[in-house]
């Protein structure tokens, strides 16, 4: 009997350090409504959820300013797939660390992804994006 306390009382502790955090689950919203505003190219959404100085830089190293990130995903309506993130927080930061394919023309392109979102006032913002790409897995 002990021993199944034991390995109860475990359980638990070991969920503790896997529960998501108010300002995680903040974050995880902010990066769902950017992926939904991107796929379906909403300028008005974008423009709320990236800072002014944003810097989105992708895997061919151009790298764009806010409004020619929604330009670009205006236009585009952002084809892709996000894998296996992990968010971290630090305070008023947070990064999102992802594997994401990208579908085009030319076939699928896996990448890692970083994003960097700061809290401003109750919001996250989006302030830097950037893919490398990867080989295929």
């Amino acid at each position: 009997m002990n021993k199944m306390l034991f390995a109860a009382v475990m359980l638990a502790f070991s969920m503790v350090g896997l529960a998501e955090t108010a300002d995680e689950a903040a974050v995880r919203a902010a990066h769902e409504a950017f992926l939904k505003a991107a796929k379906a190219g909403d300028g008005a959404a974008l423009k709320q959820i990236f800072a002014d100085g944003l810097q989105y830089s992708h895997s061919n190293s151009k790298l764009e300013n806010k409004q020619e990130a929604i330009d670009a995903l205006m236009k585009s309506k952002g084809n892709f797939e996000v894998h296996s993130q992990t968010i971290h927080v630090y305070g008023n930061a947070a990064t999102i660390r992802a594997k994401v394919t990208a579908h085009g023309a030319a076939g699928d392109t896996p990448l890692t992804m970083l994003q960097v979102w700061v809290k401003n006032g109750g919001n996250w913002r989006m302030v830097e994006r950037h893919t490398t790409r990867i080989a295929a897995q």
